[in-house]
């Protein structure tokens, strides 16, 4: 796939066309799998998020749909959609056209000149960048992480709340790809999903507070068994095994535990920590779990998306 940098036509557009391309001559057959976002990547010399919103484009036009963890599938070009849609789109133009010429007086070099202006004030307004996660402590945390780089205005938005976010460009984590997916289908090409993983301080936190040399454990709290297995197989990363051993107890009352005396530290996760009041986040055996942005999606986002630095 050759990709023109230097051309006004963004480069995640650039892939979505391409693809498209192939897949309306048949080069890519209904059922094919397209590359994993790394490997596209990597072989096309773009960020992951530029092959992501491409991706996304083809999703959202009903040309692909990504099913995790097996990947991005092609469907196909929809039956009539890609003609229906060039005869409205060519009325439409037709259209804005005759009217900036009739009630306006403007020719047509005026007109594309005054919408080139349009679109770079577009390109650098100052819309709210909703950070989405499934509690109010988590997506604030992490809009605070996003403004503390990039001079955007990071707002929080919980998963507690319904319906979709507010509009303007929406940032998501993997660990609600399908919540977030469900919300802003109509938006989709707008949002950009990010990695997270937990903060390794808490390793030489745990560590300080270890009793002697003896293999510690740790109890992670929480309140749902499918968060809680992902958010252990996190932690396994970042505390070493010879130190550490990781067991998982699932509450609906989770801050509850802290009332039983004794034991190891307790490893509280994002959402449940938010809970937690003063007096408990104070208790020496009470640790959260807190969540950072991958340092390369930090990067790449804010050169995706024209932000200036901090």
């Amino acid at each position: 796939m050759k990709l023109d940098p230097t051309s006004p036509v963004p480069l995640y557009h650039q892939i979505a066309e391409a693809l498209r391309y192939r897949i309306a001559t048949g080069s890519l057959a209904a059922g094919a799998l397209l590359p994993p976002l790394r490997e596209a990547a990597t072989r096309w010399g773009v960020n992951l998020h530029t092959v992501r919103r491409a991706y996304a484009e083809l999703s959202e036009q009903g040309i692909t749909e990504t099913c995790p963890p097996v990947g991005t599938r092609v469907l196909g070009i929809p039956r009539g959609r890609a003609a229906a849609r060039s005869d409205a789109e060519r009325e439409f133009l037709v259209g804005v056209v005759r009217e900036a010429r009739e009630r306006h007086g403007l020719s047509l070099d005026r007109l594309v000149s005054a919408l080139g202006h349009l679109g770079a004030a577009h390109e650098v307004s100052d819309a709210p960048v909703q950070v989405v996660e499934c509690s109010e402590t988590q997506a604030t945390d992490l809009a605070r992480q996003l403004a503390a780089r990039w001079r955007v205005d990071a707002r929080p938005f919980s998963l507690e709340q319904p319906g979709a976010p507010p509009p303007g460009p929406v940032v998501a984590t993997y660990f609600h790809y399908n919540d977030v997916r469900a919300r802003c289908r109509a938006r989709l090409a707008s949002v950009r999903f990010m990695a997270i993983r937990p903060d390794p301080a808490l390793a030489g936190r745990l560590g300080a507070a270890r009793r002697g040399k003896r293999r510690e454990r740790v109890t992670l709290c929480e309140r749902e068994p499918g968060m809680a297995s992902n958010i252990a197989a996190d932690l396994a990363e970042i505390l070493p095994a010879a130190q550490f051993t990781i067991e998982v107890e699932v509450s609906r009352t989770p801050a509850k535990l802290l009332d039983r005396g004794g034991g190891g530290p307790l490893l509280f996760s994002p959402r449940v920590w938010g809970e937690l009041g003063p007096s408990q986040r104070q208790d020496p055996r009470a640790f959260e779990v807190r969540y950072l942005f991958e340092p390369a999606d930090l990067e790449a986002i804010g050169a995706e998306m024209g932000w200036s630095s901090r």
